[in-house]
């Protein structure tokens, strides 16, 4: 069976459910997930997270180039893999594209497949509209990522879970387990502290609360509850990672020294995370801790919040909200900036009460 799943790191643990319930009624089918590969970008791969998983047995990437050049050659990449599709002689293709996907998208995707020789086609049915104006009371919650491609499949006759009550955790195998271990024995003394998670990169701009603003809330409580920073992220993040150790005057940087599946082990260990709207607020989520969100409007609301109760997320109604955008000139950001750091630190005394009281 071929899974068609394209995005980075968020996108793939979203979809962490619909690959359970996928194994679950095709127990004896080889799976290979078709996914994308930005040329010259540093996004996680779903093989980054996945091998080892056993959720999926193994990986076609086909390149995506935004170059002149690499768009002009596009249609030969295409071309090339709708050979190497219909070679590989699948039975059925699960469709597991983003939700958002345009319709016009989602048809030519449906021609592409049909064209690669695949006979069942699932997961093509129930897509959601996204596409009605904003209306003037603000756009209502809608369902989350991990949520509507389960909804898919259902269509499709795949059992399911209830809305809300998927499992998102990521399967750990035995070698990232040993490697989180030794993580945390190589750090340095922290007295005992609660850990919590933190992790305040994001590759797009628009979704970045300022980083002095997330050094005035870790201080805030550290203050009140004596705790002790951790903050997770990529190698581009570990100056930001310093910098905030630096500020708060202790901590631990894992930015950029662990894999992936090491890494959610590790926040597995922490009382909460606080975040951007990125995927390392997803991983949390797969770890199982309780998520402080500070989140820009440039999505509906749900669609991208961490899944699973408990969670905090702060966003900003606004008229511009559902705008898409990388980055902001216009507006200079004002949805997220509009979140200050005194409602992030009453989320987070939220959760960490609720822990005192618990033990």
């Amino acid at each position: 069976m071929l899974v068609y799943r394209i995005g980075s790191l968020g996108d793939t643990l979203v979809a962490v459910p619909s690959l359970r319930a996928i194994r679950a009624h095709f127990p004896s089918a080889r799976v290979t997930m078709l996914c994308d590969r930005h040329s010259g970008q540093s996004y996680v791969l779903a093989s980054d997270l996945l091998a080892g998983s056993g959720l999926v047995d193994d990986f076609l990437h086909y390149p995506i180039d935004a170059t002149v050049i690499g768009r002009a050659m596009r249609p030969l990449a295409m071309g090339r893999l709708l050979l190497a599709l219909r070679r590989r002689r699948f039975s059925a293709l699960i469709y597991l594209a983003p939700s958002n996907r345009p319709a016009a998208s989602v048809a030519r995707d449906r021609r592409f497949f049909q064209a690669a020789g695949i006979p069942r086609l699932i997961g093509f049915r129930g897509f959601p509209d996204f596409e009605a104006p904003r209306p003037a009371s603000g756009f209502a919650r809608v369902p989350q990522e991990a949520d509507l491609l389960l909804a898919r499949l259902a269509a499709d006759g795949i059992a399911v879970p209830a809305p809300g009550e998927a499992d998102v955790r990521l399967p750990i195998g035995a070698a990232a387990q040993d490697e989180a271990a030794r993580f945390r024995q190589g750090l340095a003394p922290d007295g005992g502290r609660t850990w919590i998670s933190t992790s305040p990169g994001t590759k797009q701009a628009v979704n970045r609360w300022p980083l002095e603003r997330y050094e005035e809330v870790l201080r805030a409580l550290i203050a009140r509850w004596d705790v002790w920073p951790v903050v997770f992220g990529g190698s581009q993040d570990v100056e930001d990672a310093r910098r905030i150790v630096r500020a708060c005057g202790r901590g631990h940087v894992a930015a950029g020294t662990l894999s992936l599946p090491a890494a959610i082990e590790t926040m597995r260990g922490c009382a909460l995370h606080l975040g951007n709207d990125t995927g390392t607020m997803h991983m949390a989520a797969s770890a199982g801790i309780p998520c402080v969100g500070v989140y820009s409007s440039r999505n509906l609301p749900g669609l991208w919040f961490p899944y699973g109760p408990g969670h905090h997320v702060l966003r900003t109604p606004i008229d511009c909200e559902n705008c898409q955008l990388f980055t902001c000139d216009d507006r200079k950001m004002a949805c997220i900036l509009a979140i200050g750091p005194a409602e992030v630190i009453a989320a987070c005394d939220a959760i960490l009460a609720s822990r005192v009281r618990a033990l």
